[in-house]
């Protein structure tokens, strides 16, 4: 390969890593200018789409990357986390198990296992996963970062700190555990402790999305209307999907029973109020998530950053 192309490659990653997508999306887009067949300039470039949200293009470029060398190790990565965003989870874990028997020893293909369990719901064989990469690679702080946010899935706040915490001890830079960092924080109220780690993210890039979201949830935090939202989603997401589900199902059954025991009890006018409660409560968190995703874009459009950071 030559020197240039490399250093590109290098670069690309570099910023990957450092959530700087837009500013990886230009190194690869340069390496393949230079070689239109570089799979790894392909699958970079996926990577940094996926960043992006992008996941069409990111998709196009993944399969690229395997056109060009179906063995190559990057483009299979991209390929399998690509799959995994469009909610194929067989064909990424195909991708994934041949990761696995190609190199024993790298933590990736089990951090992606982990991450399709969780996905799936499956809390042990993620937890199992995650186990796997660490003996791998005790030390790599995007492993530790990931175990952390599967703890703040759980609702373990003290694990997920710890584990942000480890991660930035090894790379105080780490995207992915700053916004770990932060989302601890907001989930124990410390709203400026959240906001100084969200800040520090978008440093390297100000419109990487995932701090930008942070920020968003930092400001419906504080606002009277979400932040009561914001509350209730967080704690169902610690729930997973079947315990969510059936927290609502449950919710649903009882209205129904208290509407019909009101008006088999002579009191329409409560069980009036039961329904019109209930329908309130439907159109805020049909609502919540609208507003919520409209302070995440204006964040994107108009960041703020302090001076002084």
């Amino acid at each position: 390969m030559r020197a240039d192309l490399h250093r590109w490659l290098q670069l690309g990653f570099a910023n990957l890593e450092q959530n700087r997508a837009s500013t990886a999306l230009e190194h690869f887009k340069r390496v393949l200018s230079e070689d239109p067949e570089h799979a790894d300039g392909h699958a970079g470039l996926a990577f940094a789409l996926l960043a992006q949200q992008r996941v069409h293009a990111a998709a196009h470029e993944a399969g690229l990357a395997l056109a060009a060398d179906p063995e190559a190790r990057l483009a299979q990565l991209a390929a399998a986390q690509v799959a995994i965003a469009q909610r194929r989870f067989r064909t990424a874990t195909q991708h994934f198990d041949a990761l696995r028997a190609g190199d024993p020893a790298d933590p990736a293909p089990y951090r992606g296992l982990a991450q399709i369990a969780t996905l799936r719901g499956r809390a042990d064989e993620a937890q199992a996963h995650y186990g796997e990469a660490l003996a791998r690679d005790p030390e790599d702080p995007d492993t530790i970062a990931d175990l952390g946010r599967w703890h703040l899935r759980r609702g373990a706040l003290g694990e997920a700190e710890a584990h942000a915490r480890q991660a930035l001890a090894i790379a105080a830079e780490h995207a992915d555990a700053l916004i770990l960092m932060g989302q601890v924080h907001l989930r124990r109220g410390e709203i400026e402790a959240a906001r100084d780690h969200a800040i520090w993210a978008l440093r390297s890039d100000p419109e990487a999305r995932e701090p930008l979201y942070l920020m968003a949830a930092i400001k419906a935090r504080r606002n009277p209307f979400l932040g009561l939202w914001w509350r209730w989603s967080a704690w169902m997401g610690t729930l997973g999907d079947t315990r969510a589900i059936v927290v609502l199902l449950a919710a649903f059954v009882a209205y129904r029973v208290a509407t019909i025991a009101a008006q088999q009890a002579g009191r329409p006018e409560l069980a009036d109020l039961l329904q019109m409660f209930w329908l309130i409560l439907v159109a805020y968190t049909w609502f919540g998530p609208v507003a919520f995703q409209r302070a995440v874009k204006r964040e994107i459009e108009d960041v703020d950053l302090k001076p002084d950071f």
